[in-house]
């Protein structure tokens, strides 16, 4: 079973394990774990345990690798065992954190990112989820803090300003918004990233102040950088529909739907367009399509 409740958590020392005789092996597994060689990792791990027996250090391993494999219970016990043994790991505490995601336990999630913070102040990957989690639960000036910090200690990583911005939107003004979305439209073209998302996410606020003249080359260039992506299509053509460019709009959405057809929104704008131009049994379809993928989805899909 899991454990109840945050209080169960480890509390850990001031002070950061020594893992110098320990790196090696979890380099090795992480790389074979990155390249989908789980059943390596696996070998690797249970030599381990032959050898020197069950440690919080095989455990932490074995939780790596049930994560790994989207066995998020599973992996959550084995590394609460780990933290019994050990309780001055970061990244044990960083990947319970990522395992109570996952399940949904957001009353370990905050305290176990605290916990890996303490031990390892600088890691900007502890302060990015820190900031995502408040993002999420609407703490915006804590959220906007933990970007900022990600984006002091690591200026080079992108999600940290596209996030950033997100946390603006809804405490700065529009000129501060811009410029963080620029810089992470920046660090995207210059690391040649196929991440679409700080493209979107301008060309979404610009329209929302009817500036769909700018919104439109981003949203271009975001269907450039991720061909996939159904949320891209659908942005670009409810800004080409608001321009006037009807028939260009009804092409882009038709193929955001393509993509994936539960893409809810698309659907609904393209019934708005079908009505406008009286093909009423085409609006109708698309209608009932979309109250269906509405039906279909979760709570938290329809926020």
């Amino acid at each position: 079973m899991l454990t109840p409740s945050a209080s169960a958590l480890p509390v850990p020392s001031q002070e950061p394990i020594d893992d110098s005789g320990k790196g090696v092996l979890r380099q090795a597994i992480k790389q074979l774990l990155d390249a989908d060689r789980v059943n390596e990792a696996q070998d690797q791990v249970k030599a381990e345990v032959m050898v020197r027996g069950e440690t919080a250090e095989t455990l932490f391993l074995e939780a790596q690798i049930l994560f790994k494999q989207k066995q998020f219970k599973d992996s959550i016990q084995r590394v609460q065992r780990s933290l019994t043994l050990e309780q001055r790991d970061p990244e044990a505490y960083k990947l319970l954190a990522f395992n109570a995601v996952t399940l949904n336990r957001m009353d370990i999630v905050e305290p176990a990112l605290k916990a890996a913070l303490q031990l390892s102040p600088t890691d900007f990957i502890i302060h990015f989820h820190l900031g995502l989690l408040y993002y999420t639960t609407n703490r915006f000036s804590m959220a906007e803090s933990e970007f900022q910090t990600v984006t002091r200690l690591n200026p080079t990583y992108m999600k940290g300003y596209d996030l950033l911005g997100l946390a603006q939107e809804e405490l700065q003004n529009d000129k501060v918004v811009i410029e963080t979305y620029r810089r992470a439209i920046d660090l995207t073209e210059q690391q040649k990233l196929s991440d679409e998302s700080a493209y979107l996410h301008l060309a979404k606020f610009l329209w929302l102040r009817n500036r769909y003249s700018e919104s439109l080359p981003l949203a271009r260039r975001a269907v450039e950088l991720k061909p996939k992506s159904a949320e891209a299509y659908y942005v670009l053509g409810k800004v080409l529909d608001k321009l006037g460019q009807e028939a260009e709009a009804m092409e882009m959405l038709q193929h955001s739907t393509q993509i994936d057809p539960q893409y809810a929104e698309s659907h609904y704008l393209l019934s708005r367009i079908y009505l406008r131009q009286g093909h009423e049994d085409q609006a109708r379809q698309e209608m009932k399509t979309f109250d269906q993928v509405n039906r279909s989805r979760t709570p938290d899909e329809n926020r």
